[in-house]
């Protein structure tokens, strides 16, 4: 039991045999309001426990009859429940959450293995959505990070399990994940969450590209619209995953443009035949960022903007614009950086420079170079950057501070 219920157990008796006043014994609770065990070995404990009950009922499955088979099913998971509520109300809420998460993923392998045994044959993800809706239902009886996370792993496996064995994309588990976890995102408020949760959306706009057989150069704004929720958003720390997520993202959409865009382009006219309703949706998206930020009076990141452009519509010199464009903007963050002395965008516009470098490296030097120089002259390379670049960072730090060391 933490020390918080057994305080507030005990104090209760103490205001009640007037050994203490009720003002003083609030004052004494707020003390330990912050204080939490993170002692994750108990989550573990369960998770190994739970994990060999499921692997020895899986090896003897086969000679099982159904109805002793439902039965386990049922008893596990209302076993699993029934410990995990009765640790809670004992006040272990770390160990009894682990098995209620159990009871969760018992509940989940249990629709698969009836489907199995009854030969239940489904062609789309509604044996995830029933899944993800437990454990939805789960987290709001008992919120908790752990159940948070769960709900995020199954919503996610849901969205790759369709896009791979049907070729086809859920709305409705779309729904559940983008806004159902959504809002437990919000109510938790951490950082480390937020991305957790927009890796999530990410990947179900990856698989509704795949289930649609849409030109990837479409996840361009997608991370655009990331990137407009940021300025629309109040609080700080969403504010900041949705700006990172979406820069990293469309980032990345430009690298993979410097390899594939020329050849797709050669192959495979229709990226530029129907233009109209790409620059459609960029121009509604620049527009709304635009007002936002004029609004806002905010001059800083208009830099931002120039990684969405439409340059593949330039046709088969594209991927070496985009290229150039990397360059240009791992600059800009460097030199944003030694303006405004912030070490993190120095270092986030040095980590960018050596990553387009390294690109621009791949692209060049493949074809031409033998593979064992290839990668001799690449390392050369790379060490020759960072040296000269940590140099630099470290030559304006000591300026920095006055030529202390």
């Amino acid at each position: 039991m933490n020390e918080r219920k057994w305080l507030k157990r005990e104090g209760t008796r103490w205001v009640e045999k007037g050994l203490i006043e009720e003002n003083q014994f609030e004052d004494i609770l707020s003390l330990y309001e912050g204080r939490k065990s993170n002692n994750l070995l108990p989550i573990l404990a369960s998770i190994l426990i739970g994990l060999g009950i499921l692997t020895f009922i899986a090896s003897n499955w086969s000679e099982m009859s159904n109805l002793l088979r439902f039965t386990l099913i049922c008893t596990g998971i209302i076993g699993f429940n029934l410990i995990g509520m009765n640790l809670v109300q004992k006040g272990s809420r770390t160990l009894g959450t682990a098995w209620i998460g159990m009871g969760t993923l018992t509940f989940g392998a249990g629709i698969f293995l009836v489907a199995q045994m009854f030969h239940i044959v489904s062609y789309n993800s509604t044996a995830f959505i029933i899944w993800l809706g437990i454990g939805l239902l789960t987290y709001y009886v008992f919120p908790n990070k752990y159940i948070y996370l769960l709900t995020l792993v199954i919503g996610s496996a849901g969205m790759i399990y369709s896009a791979i064995s049907f070729q086809s994309f859920s709305f409705f588990l779309a729904i559940l994940v983008v806004g159902g976890i959504g809002i437990l995102t919000f109510k938790e408020n951490e950082p480390l969450f937020y991305y957790f949760y927009l890796s999530a959306v990410t990947i179900s706009s990856i698989t509704f590209h795949v289930a649609y057989d849409l030109m990837y150069v479409w996840m361009t704004l997608f991370f655009l619209f990331m990137y407009a929720v940021n300025e629309f958003l109040q609080h700080e720390k969403g504010k900041n995953a949705f700006k990172n997520m979406s820069i990293v993202g469309v980032i990345v959409v430009t690298f993979i443009h410097v390899f594939v865009l020329d050849d797709m382009i050669r192959y495979d006219e229709e990226i530029l035949s129907k233009p109209i309703p790409y620059f459609a949706i960029l121009l509604l998206l620049i527009g709304a960022i635009t007002l936002v930020k004029v609004k806002r009076q905010s001059d800083r990141n208009w830099i931002d903007l120039l990684l969405f452009l439409p340059l593949f519509l330039v046709g088969e010199t594209a991927g070496v614009l985009y290229l150039l464009l990397a360059f240009g903007y791992s600059l800009s963050i460097l030199v944003q950086g030694y303006k405004v002395e912030e070490p993190m965008l120095i270092n986030r516009g040095t980590f960018l420079f050596l990553i387009s470098t390294l690109v621009a490296y791949i692209q060049l030097a493949w074809d031409f170079l033998p593979k064992s120089m290839f990668f001799l002259a690449g390392g050369i390379l790379l060490f020759v950057l960072s040296w000269y670049l940590e140099k630099r960072r470290r030559t304006w730090f000591h300026e920095s501070k006055g030529g202390q060391s």
